[in-house]
Formats: structure tokens, sequence, C-alpha cells
């Protein structure tokens, strides 16, 4: 079962989008898709892995740079590129990465850097860790207090170019670390960047963020670390390597949506203005039994500012994805109640100014108004620049994956459903594709030959619920068994658990469903909040899982909620749900 995984990447190529097979239509204006593809450099500091321009030849040997070519053909970098990048040759040290052939000239071994070197390290905690962001100030006196682990090797730290302290008697084994912050004691470590997996949760340190969105990485990052002698697997990582992935909930803007933007003229764009928003109380509501027979507790929030902070967070991403379970039509009409569906065409390029990059359709509503306005609903979407999979005009063209080139790293998706209501697409027939074993096996084989990560999204039945079913179990293991890489799921109406494992492939994020993202249900605060799911990527490979926390407005806004306070419902909810090995 294992396969080589590409994690070199092209550096400054742009994002062509091109999925296989097919051309892509040009991206609409006003929606600037460059801006997003180049990742940004890690800034010129103290900390900086240049330092390494020492370490000698035999160190870029296989520091490889692709000049549009597939991830798979490796080139000697220049020497001065690689220089100013700090990365090694890949070894088999770096988390989750699989030794691959080359055409290239055999290279020796890395050595390890003969010499004090600096470089930067992540502050990780517990993936369950509710916090986003630590201050200088507050790491500095966890520091001081001994309450972080240090990895032994370490002779200095640095916070902003001035000395932290550390105590060597008291410092962690590396490869110990992960095991450490999740025990009780301490919460919180440090680790080089380039042992980072999705085991940890990488905080922000003073706002900055090695693993973060393309304008949280462009900050100066803050956090360094001399180290007498570093393995290689330490120093073997570079920013320029790093992809996010924003992931939105189920999105059917009809009823609520549409009566906010439509019937009352605030427009599509306020759909996605939100900012934050703060609880001021929680009551009942019985308009259905709950699970005790009387109703269900509601949220009551007001928005608190920042106005725009929900769409800076899902646009500033290498690709952003959204699962879109609703026709666009001509014909379309404001529905205030009932389940089927039908959505103003301007919500296609009103989705592209605002990020969206992926679409997939295969959920049960998608064929609520017939063959007419899913064929629409494609067309729409080809024409604004997203990207769709999941349904089609027949069962090969909804079984097609979409592909995204970030930087010469093939993403392919490939969408699955099995709620009833919508129609199983067919040889002859249009519809959706039906979450049945051939079909996943089908679908991943295909993306598998075009992509360097295949991800699965299945929409899951049954609905409203927040644990993993012993029948999604065995779907998640189909998934691997099939080839695909990472699993981001939707269409439950409730965010699910969260699975984080490893194989002989490295590791496996599973994301069961995220909730209600433009599709207004204010019956509980079940269907109120939501996740948007952040991934990031090192290459390909899966470095973090990261979830922001969320409350729907008005059954139609998206505002951001505190993580710590008024967002730990939800969160607790996923994660105590969770399977993290």
């Amino acid at each position: 079962m294992a396969r080589p995984l590409s994690g070199s990447t092209a550096r400054g190529v742009p994002r062509s989008g091109s999925s296989a097979g097919g051309g892509d239509a040009a991206a609409p204006a006003g929606r600037p898709r460059g801006s997003r593809d180049r990742g940004p450099q890690l800034p010129a500091t103290g900390i900086t892995v240049a330092v390494l321009a020492f370490v000698g030849v035999a160190l870029l040997v296989g520091a490889a740079v692709f000049a549009g070519g597939s991830p798979g053909t490796p080139t000697t970098a220049p020497s001065g590129e690689a220089l100013a990048s700090g990365r090694p040759a890949p070894t088999q040290d770096t988390p989750g990465e699989s030794p691959r052939a080359s055409s290239a000239p055999s290279a020796e071994p890395s050595p390890t850097p003969a010499g004090p070197t600096e470089l930067p390290l992540a502050l990780v905690a517990p993936v369950t860790d509710l916090r986003q962001t630590v201050s200088l100030a507050s790491l500095r006196k966890e520091l001081a207090a001994g309450r972080v682990a240090v990895p032994c090797g370490v002779t200095a730290l640095t916070l902003s170019g001035t000395p932290a302290a550390v105590d060597a008697a008291t410092c962690v084994d590396a490869s110990k670390i992960t095991t450490a912050v999740r025990a009780t004691r301490p919460r919180l470590g440090l680790l080089p960047a380039a042992l980072v997996t999705p085991r940890v949760k990488v905080l922000r340190v003073g706002g900055a963020d090695l693993f973060g969105s393309p304008s949280i990485r462009a900050k100066p990052y803050p956090l360094g670390a001399t180290v007498k002698t570093p393995p290689a697997s330490w120093v073997a990582f570079d920013v320029a390597d790093v992809r996010t992935l924003i992931s939105t909930g189920d999105t059917c803007p009809d009823r609520g949506v549409s009566h906010q933007t439509n019937t009352l003229g605030k427009g599509w764009d306020w759909a996605l203005g939100g900012g934050t928003a703060k609880y001021t109380g929680i009551h009942m509501d019985r308009r259905f039994d709950g699970p005790d027979g009387n109703g269900w507790p509601v949220v009551d929030a007001v928005r608190s500012g920042n106005d725009g902070a929900v769409k800076k967070l899902i646009s500033d991403a290498e690709i952003t994805l959204n699962d879109f379970e609703c026709p666009m039509t001509s014909s379309f009409r404001q529905h205030d109640t009932g389940t089927v569906f039908s959505i103003d065409p301007k919500v296609a390029p009103f989705l592209a100014r605002n990020g969206i990059d992926a679409v997939t359709l295969a959920s049960n509503h998608i064929t609520d108004q017939g063959v007419g306005p899913l064929r629409e609903t494609l067309a729409l979407f080809k024409k604004n620049g997203i990207k769709t999979f999941g349904a089609g005009m027949n069962l090969a063209a909804a079984m097609k994956p979409a592909v995204l080139d970030i930087r010469g790293v093939r993403f392919a998706f490939v969408g699955f459903n099995e709620v009833p209501g919508s129609t199983p697409a067919s040889a002859t027939a249009a519809g959706v594709t039906w979450l049945t074993e051939a079909n996943v096996r089908e679908s991943i084989a295909a993306a598998r030959k075009v992509a360097d990560v295949v991800i699965a999204v299945p929409q899951w039945w049954p609905e409203y619920r927040a644990n993993f079913t012993s029948r999604q179990k065995t779907q998640v293991q189909l998934f691997f068994d099939a080839g695909a890489d990472q699993v981001i799921g939707h269409g439950t109406h409730w965010s699910g658990p969260s699975s984080i494992t490893q194989d002989d492939r490295g590791f496996h994020v599973v994301m069961a469903s995220h909730g209600n993202f433009l599709f207004g249900q204010d019956w509980s605060r079940q269907t109120q909040e939501g996740v948007i799911a952040e991934v990031t990527f090192v290459g390909s490979r899966v470095a973090q899982l990261r979830l922001h926390p969320y409350i729907m407005l008005d059954q139609a806004q998206a505002n951001l909620t505190n993580p710590t306070t008024d967002g730990k419902f939800i969160l607790d909810q996923v994660w105590s749900n969770s399977i993290l090995k």
C-alpha cells in the first residue's frame, strides 16, 4: 500500500486551476486568483534558516525546483535559491514522507549540519486546545516558568530577537514532544517546523504562524532557536512549501439567506460580510421536540464588529472548498418554507468574488428543480471559474475529479452523496455520484492518476448527528483503501467529529461535517453554530487541521465566535466525538 508522497514544489508557479482533460474558464473580474498563488518566503529575520549556507553543496542536492512539470521530476536548484530557502534535500525523517524514485543522479545522504544553526520553532499544543494564538509576553512567562517542552539540543531561544529563558536540564527529546503536550503537563511545546504533524495544533505566536494562510505566513516570525548540531530532519522545512485549504459548510442560499439578500435588499455580498459575534443568552425553542421532548436550546447573539472577517478567512487560502447543495436557475423563486429549493444565479459570481475555488454538488438537493437547472448550475460555476465535482450530466462527468494545481502540487477532489433526495447519475442520466464502493474506487483511482493529493468529499447520511456511525467508519476506510489521502465531509447540518490517523502512506485527516454555512436553520444551537475547517499541507503532506467556530445570524450570515468562550460549545462537540490516535 505504500505510495510515494511528493513533497517538493515548483516555487512561484502560478495556479492554473486546470482540471484533467479540460480547459479552464477565465477568472471573473474582481477576483485576483494570482494573488493567492504564491506562498510567501520566510521573512528575513535573525532566525531564518538561510544561515545554513555553510552546510555545503551536499545539502542542496535534491532541493528540487520544478519548471512547470510534474512534482515527481526534480531538478537541482540553483545554489543561490537553495541557500535562500534553507531547505536541504528531502529525507525519510520528514514526517509522513516516503522515499521517491527519481530520474536525477543519485546523491549522497544529506549530512547533519556541522555547527550552531538557527531555525524557527513552532509553538504546539494538543489538537483539542481551543486557543488560536499566544502572545509573546505570555509565551515568555510560560518559558520562564518551565511550562513549555523545549527540544533537547536547543541552546538558545529568541522571541522577536530578544533572548528567552531555556533550561537545557529539563529538555524533552524532540520525538517525544507530541506525547508531552498531550499529557496533563506541560500543555505547550516547541517543535522544529519540519517535525509538525496533525497530532498537535500549531498556535500563532503574537499573530504570526508558519502554517497559516498566505497573509499570516507573510508576517515576520518571532520564535527561533539556536541548535548546536541539528539533525537534518529538523531543518527540512521551507515555508514556501506550505499551502492552506479552507472548507466551508452546508450551503443552500434559499429561505433565510435569500430573504435577507434579495427580499430585504441587503445584497449577496452582505451574506459573507460577517465579522464577529458574542452571545447574550440562551432560550428554549419548542418547534421541535428535542432530545428530551422539551425543545432545543437556541443561542441569542449580537454582532461585535470586525465586519468582513469571514470573507477574509475564507478567501485567504490557496484553495477554498464549499459544499453547494441546491440548483441555481433563472427561474428561481424565494422559498420561505419547505425543503425544495432554487437559487439565484447571482450566487455563482458572488461566491467567486469571495474566494471559492471548488464546490461539491454531490448532495440531496441539487436535482430539486430537475435536469435543466442542474445544467444551468454547472454552466454558471464554469463561467465564473469555480470547479465542480460530484454531479454532472452523466455518471462519468459526475465522477470526474476537480483538479487545482497550487504551485506544482495538484489537489484532486471527488464527491459522493448518500442522502435521499437527488437523482443518482447513470451512464445516460444526469445526477449525483452515489456513495457506492464501485463509484468510490473508480473515481478515486482516476483522481490518483492526475493528482498528488486526493481528497474525498462525501455527503453523509443520516443527518443531524455529531458522532461517527459504524457505517461511516467503514466508508472512511474504503476511501483510504481506494487511495484517497484526506476526507472532508458535509451534509449533516451539524458540526461532526474529526479523525487523525496514520498508516504507511502518512497522516490522514477526516472532517465529518461542518454544520450550516449559508443554510439557515435557527431552531437549535447545533444548527446555528458551525466550524470552518483549515487544513494545512507542506508539499503534499498534511500537517494541520484547525477549526474556526462561527454562528449564523438572521439565518443568513456567518459571524466568527471566540473559540475559548462562545465558540467552545461547538468545538467541544467536534472534539469530544473525534478519533485522535
